[in-house]
């Protein structure tokens, strides 16, 4: 016995319009995080957001400037966080003045909380909403990685940060 099949599908679409005249503009879209005029590297550390044996209820808080580099206006938000490892973390993160505002010890002065909840999975602001950076300005976030009050005992984790920056 044999057997034999072809199918074949086919689809052909056309589509035209006309403008009127207007004006096309380009631009570039540059974010830029960690310390004014570092080089862009695609896995930047957050100097500070570190610590070794962390006690319960311990943290590690640490500023990361967030700049747009580019030509034209953005919207960017912290797209994801992931932890890999079995320490987990309470993540806060607020925006402050200056980089001066987010001590190593200590709490942020004159912070705007953005987001405090489980460091896995966060993404700040809430998909689809956006802070909107214009070209040239730039906004200092503070981070804060908080243990439990009872963490296990001789583990570490690592955080990612994924941002996100879409033209506005």
């Amino acid at each position: 016995m044999s057997f034999g099949s072809a199918q074949v599908t086919g689809a052909l679409w056309r589509d035209e319009e006309v403008l009127g005249g207007g004006t096309i503009t380009s631009g570039t879209l540059d974010i830029k995080l960690g310390p004014e005029g570092s080089a862009e590297v695609p896995n930047f550390v957050i100097p500070g957001l570190g610590n070794t044996g962390l006690t319960p209820n311990g943290f590690a808080q640490a500023p990361l400037l967030i700049r747009n580099n580019g030509t034209t206006p953005f919207a960017f938000r912290l797209q994801g966080t992931t932890v890999n490892g079995s320490l987990p973390f309470t993540l806060t993160a607020s925006t402050v003045a200056n980089a001066g505002a987010c001590p190593l010890s200590g709490a942020p002065t004159g912070a705007t909380v953005l987001f405090n909840g489980n460091a896995a999975g966060a993404q700040v602001p809430v998909a689809p909403a956006a802070r909107p950076l214009a070209p040239s300005a730039s906004e200092v976030w503070c981070f804060r990685l908080t243990t439990s009050d009872a963490p296990p005992q001789s583990v570490s984790s690592t955080v990612t940060f994924s941002f996100r920056a879409d033209q506005a």
